[in-house]
């Protein structure tokens, strides 16, 4: 068990420093071809995200979504299921919790976590749909999970320009008074009590995943799922669960990231913060222990951007660069390693 810890950890911190690397290529040429000053340029880049404490924020103000959406892929993924759902999930339960805070009104604490939980099971119920037409029909996840998100999206702009609207301020849900958030933990940098959370929600899913028979049997079916049928475990329930489960906690997330740093929902489209699950999951190497370490580095980098943006030199979209090249290098890393199980098999 050590051992193979310690291999994952090693795996994780090359796939880390693989990955600033990549990221310092292309700045240098970015900077190079920009004519910008490439010392100033990587000192802001990689000195400017720990400056001062409101930098440091920033960080772990971006690691929360982060760490929830990576999460959420990471289960699915070790199931086997590749459910883009994520997205749609976190944007809904954003919206949810705008909308049920002011209706349960200033309790504190209770507000929160009733709104909070609440989202987490409405997206599960929607996050269900996929799941049982995969399990059940055969449907391709990834395409029907996609088209889901678009479908939430379209309702919510249909809702908040509506029914759930503040009437004295357009496109946007009710304000959200101090005790229908979540507690700040410094109230100088505005660094929420969010952050605990998804820590939480790490360290709870791995324990799951690894430590329970649940995780096995979810672990099992993701690897061989012919193999898991033969040993007597029900596949196909563990094929939708852990797609319900990614979609209750990407639910959970938009919840806890609303309620931690927004007073209204206004969020006009869909964060991309699912779709970033997927990039924190391949460098986590869709272990949820390493989740936190994996958001840790990309909110660095995306401070980091930011940082650099200021000086003019190089644009900020430059990351995004970056974090696709990450995404090609990553997946097709998992390709290959998948390609190589099933070569050990059939020899």
């Amino acid at each position: 068990m050590k051992k193979n810890m310690i291999k994952s950890l090693c795996s994780l911190l090359f796939r880390l420093a693989l990955a600033v690397a990549v990221a310092a290529i292309v700045l240098a040429g970015a900077c190079i071809l920009m004519d910008g000053d490439l010392q100033e340029v990587m000192t802001a880049f990689f000195l400017g995200p720990i400056e001062d404490e409101y930098a440091i924020a920033e960080i772990l103000r971006e690691m929360v979504p982060l760490i929830f959406t990576g999460v959420a892929v990471s289960l699915m993924v070790r199931c086997g299921q590749f459910n883009m759902f994520v997205e749609g999930a976190f944007f809904g339960g954003a919206f949810l919790a705008g909308v049920l805070a002011p209706v349960l009104g200033e309790h504190f604490l209770l507000t929160p976590i009733i709104a909070i939980l609440a989202a987490a099971v409405v997206m599960g119920a929607v996050g269900y749909i996929p799941a049982k037409m995969k399990s059940s029909l055969g449907v391709n996840e990834f395409v029907s999970s996609l088209m889901l998100n678009y479908i939430v999206y379209w309702v919510v702009m249909y809702l908040i320009h509506g029914v759930a609207a503040d009437p004295d301020y357009p496109n946007a849900t009710m304000y959200l008074e101090d005790a229908m958030r979540l507690p700040l933990l410094n109230e100088d940098t505005e660094l929420s009590s969010n952050l605990i959370i998804a820590l939480l929600v790490a360290v709870g899913s791995g324990l799951f995943l690894f430590k329970t028979k649940w995780g096995y049997a979810l672990r099992m079916t993701g690897d061989n799922a012919n193999f898991a049928v033969y040993s007597g475990i029900r596949a196909k329930r563990y094929v939708t669960a852990s797609q319900v489960i990614g979609a209750s906690l990407a639910g959970m997330g938009g919840a806890s990231f609303l309620l931690g740093n927004y007073y209204r929902f206004q969020w006009a489209s869909l964060p991309n913060y699912g779709f970033d699950g997927f990039v924190i999951a391949s460098i986590a190497g869709n272990n949820p222990y390493a989740v936190p370490l994996a958001a840790l580095f990309l909110g660095y980098l995306r401070v980091g951007a930011l940082q650099v943006s200021r000086l003019g030199d190089i644009p900020n979209e430059v990351i995004y660069v970056i974090q696709a090249i990450i995404i090609i290098l990553f997946g097709a890393q998992f390709v290959l390693s998948r390609k190589k199980k099933g070569g050990k098999k059939h020899a």
